[in-house]
């Protein structure tokens, strides 16, 4: 018999950027002059990605997935849908797979597989 968890890790201040994407937070961390749009273009990507994070987290936990947060992501963790299923329900309601990290573990009645 084999058992599977699913972990879905959605990270606060960030996603999976493109190539050629500069990160808002980039252009002010270490530079040498900030100016008030770089700040405020922050500020709405913080706000959209807040709201997305708290999205998916009420779809999830809709599903049975328990949620826990650490310093800088949300950590949610279930065995009710497999993997392909969560993608799957994400993607429907219109989150792209660079907005969370999906991570399967099986594991066997005698140790992991």
């Amino acid at each position: 018999m084999v058992n599977y968890r699913v972990t879905v890790i959605l990270k606060l201040l960030e996603r999976n950027w493109l190539p050629g994407e500069v990160p808002p937070l980039e252009k002010i961390q270490g530079a040498g002059m900030v100016r008030p749009e770089d700040v405020r273009r922050l500020g709405d990507f913080l706000k959209e990605r807040l709201e997305r994070v708290a999205s998916m987290i009420e779809l999830l936990q809709e599903r049975g997935f328990c949620c826990r947060g650490t310093r800088k992501a949300v950590i949610l963790e279930g065995s009710d849908l497999e993997a392909y299923q969560v993608k799957d329900l994400l993607e429907e309601h219109g989150f792209a797979p660079c907005e969370y990290e999906i991570k399967l573990e099986y594991t066997r009645r005698w140790g992991i597989m």
